[in-house]
């Protein structure tokens, strides 16, 4: 059997004699589980000067639309002047009406009721409800309007389809407001599972409380996903609620590119802070990166690429890609280097994968590797990447020594920011 909560709350309570107690005001669920189950009831009773009770769910008997009933009599129960415990998840406060992340369809939905599965007395939350008829259900007009409806359209799609989503993908936003952590966070599995683009999408859509109290409780890898898909402004605003120590650390997690576009947008004054802190290996990377001008390939390239000597074996260079962790889904790109790492050429996983494992990479490589230098402009980038259909280039000083490598995503978003200021003239002009 299937029960709405709304059709539980402010229902009343009675003890075993049938003598009420109070009203139903929230249920306590069990986190952590893909269902979870009610651990126990918050009863509210009196008013103006409300007061509440918890009642373990084994001490509940019975459990209906019309009334609840205990096991206990009326005299055990125990009032209090409030109840808010914030180390609980409950489905009135952290759930209904509330921000949670679907990661099925990778998008925050607001609840407008929670469909429970009655198993021997006890209540499972099974779906959330998002549709319209949830909500007009909530203020108790569902029997009314689902009458007038059915009296013009008896197959109208608002009496008909349902918009559940199961618990599973649900993943509830509420915030500890003394550390302003999420309480409830989404397993790393299924977080990790959501693409990166998505997930900054899922983030932006957060009011700002919200995206810092989440990004506060992910992990490294997890701010390091969504801090390089979020906009310089919502960048700022997160890194003004974080330590020096935990902004070096999430520019040491994502890629140097990205690192210098969103330093180069700081103060002076900022960049030099974060790059004290850093190891003098990254800050002096960084540094040479912030020098190049952003409309050029040196402003545009990453030095996070994948990079073997001529003389290595196909078999190595395999061995040390498995091996290798990245900050990024990799290109699938790999450059040649002599010893004076002057670039000799370039090939992919795919050639990779299908050479003899014993061959030098040279006779895995491309017939010839076509690359831009340092001052290269933004229109001969794209224009070398559209005529040889590269995914990535490789970007070299004068003395023909690679520097770094310019992806396809880079170049579009530089490109499609140049389309947009052309046209806002071309606007104003007309």
């Amino acid at each position: 059997m299937f029960v709405y909560f709304s059709q539980l709350l402010d229902r009343p309570v009675v003890d075993q004699d049938k003598e009420e107690i109070g009203r139903v005001y929230d249920i306590v669920v069990k986190p952590g589980e893909i269902y979870p189950q009610s651990v126990s009831l918050i009863i509210r009773r009196g008013f103006p000067n409300r007061k509440y009770a918890v009642v373990a769910w084994p001490e509940i008997s019975e459990v209906d639309t019309e009334e609840l009933i205990l096991k206990v009599t009326k005299s055990t129960i125990n009032f209090r002047e409030k109840h808010d415990n914030r180390d609980e998840l409950t489905l009135r406060r952290d759930i209904l009406d509330q921000q949670v992340i679907d990661s099925h369809s990778h998008k925050i939905i607001r609840v407008n009721d929670v469909h429970l599965l009655m198993v021997d007395h006890s209540l499972m939350v099974a779906h959330v409800d998002i549709s319209t008829r949830g909500l007009i259900r909530r203020l108790g007009f569902e029997q009314p309007l689902d009458f007038l409806i059915g009296l013009f359209n008896k197959n109208a799609s608002y009496l008909t389809k349902e918009h559940l989503i199961p618990w599973k993908y649900i993943h509830p936003l509420s915030i500890n407001p003394s550390s302003m952590t999420i309480k409830v966070t989404v397993p790393h599995k299924q977080f990790s599972s959501i693409p990166a683009a998505d997930l900054g999408e899922i983030f932006l859509d957060l009011n700002i409380n919200h995206q810092i109290a989440l990004f506060k409780s992910s992990d490294l890898i997890t701010k390091a996903r969504i801090f390089i898909n979020i906009d310089f402004k919502t960048q700022r605003l997160l890194v003004e609620e974080l330590l020096d120590k935990e902004v070096v650390e999430i520019l040491n997690a994502i890629p140097s590119d990205e690192a210098t576009d969103f330093l180069e947008r700081l103060p002076k004054s900022h960049v030099e802070r974060f790059l004290g802190l850093m190891e003098s290996k990254l800050s002096k990377k960084l540094s040479q990166l912030l020098g190049y001008a952003n409309d050029s390939a040196g402003g545009l390239m990453t030095t996070d690429y994948m990079v073997f000597r001529k003389d290595s074996t196909v078999e190595l260079a395999l061995k040390q890609i498995k091996e290798r962790t990245f900050k990024v889904e990799p290109a699938q790109f790999v450059y040649i280097v002599d010893e004076a790492n002057h670039l000799v050429g370039s090939t992919n996983f795919r050639r990779l994968i299908l050479a003899n494992p014993d061959d030098m990479l040279g006779k895995a490589s491309f017939p010839k590797t076509h690359f831009v230098h340092l001052n290269s402009s933004v229109k001969e980038v794209a224009y070398l990447m559209e005529k040889y259909k590269y995914y990535t280039i490789a970007v070299v000083d004068d003395n023909n020594i690679l520097q770094g490598i310019i992806t396809v995503d880079d170049i579009l978003s530089r490109l499609i920011s140049i389309a947009w200021r052309r046209l806002k003239r071309i606007k104003v002009q007309l």
